[in-house]
Formats: C-alpha cells, sequence, structure tokens
C-alpha cells in the first residue's frame, strides 16, 4: 500500500522528511519506535550503538567496519533487523498501523550517532520516493512491476 502525503514531522523546531519506525531484533523480539530521517545521502542504514543494546544486540559480536560520516571515520557494527513503517497519527505521533515491512535489514549501529537514518542502499532503493518540501510531505510506494 503506498504512502501518501505523510507529514513531515517538525522536531525542534524543524520540519523535514522522517518516518516513524519500529525496529525489531528478530532473535530478541526486543523493539523501539524511533522518528528516522529519510536521508537520500546515506549510504545504509544507520542507527545508534544505544539502539542495537536496547534490542539485545550484541555490538562486539560482530567485526566492525568503518564508514565515512559527515564528521569523518566512524565505525559501524552490522546487525539485521525487522524494520516496520508506522502511520503517523494527527497528532505527530506514531500510529499501530504497519504501512511497510522491512523483514531482514541489514542496520550499521554506530557509536556517536544520535540519528536514525534511512539510506539508499537497503532501504530507499527499495522504494519510489516523492519528496515535496513546498507541502512538507513525502510519499513512498513499491515500484510498479514491469
Amino acid at each position: 500500500m503506498p504512502i501518501t502525503n505523510y507529514p513531515f514531522p517538525v522536531v525542534l523546531g524543524i520540519s523535514q522528511p522522517m518516518l516513524w519506525i519500529r525496529v525489531t531484533n528478530p532473535a530478541t523480539k526486543l523493539a523501539i519506535i524511533a522518528l528516522a530521517i529519510v536521508d537520500t545521502g546515506a549510504d545504509d542504514c544507520v542507527f545508534p550503538a544505544k539502539s542495537a543494546l536496547e534490542l539485545g544486540h550484541n555490538l562486539k559480536a560482530v567485526a566492525r567496519k568503518p564508514i565515512k560520516t559527515a564528521s569523518g571515520t566512524a565505525y559501524a557494527y552490522p546487525h539485521t533487523s525487522r524494520v516496520d513503517i508506522l502511520e503517523m497519527r494527527a497528532n505527530g505521533m506514531p500510529g499501530n498501523k504497519v504501512l511497510y515491512t522491512i523483514a531482514d535489514m541489514p542496520i550499521d549501529f554506530v557509536q556517536g550517532c544520535d540519528a536514525f537514518l534511512l539510506g539508499v542502499g537497503n532501504f530507499l532503493s527499495k522504494f519510489v520516493l516523492t519528496i515535496d518540501y513546498p507541502r512538507q510531505v513525502l510519499s513512498i510506494r513499491k515500484p510498479r512491476k514491469k
């Protein structure tokens, strides 16, 4: 089902393209809900390392990999998680309705990162994305089959 005219949330007085997501560790079934930035400049999905711990992922169980960030080089600990895109209620808070699910999404959990970034490689490349800045809304849908 396409997501049409999903309003930009306002965080700290700034309106930007973001989605409410629920991230679940498939092994522990632990989940968190967060606002994630739709980041067309990010290669992959990058989430804060502290969220991996909340989900029960063991950061040290995987080899760390260097990644380039706006602040320089950081180290990521990749783990697979389930990501559900949630509806946004009229009050700007997440609803219970799941709009899309990506069951086995690789996520780079990064120490020193404070934001949830939905990047191109393992998230945005699965969708057709339209961002309407004047109206402050975004729309995403699965590509049409040929």
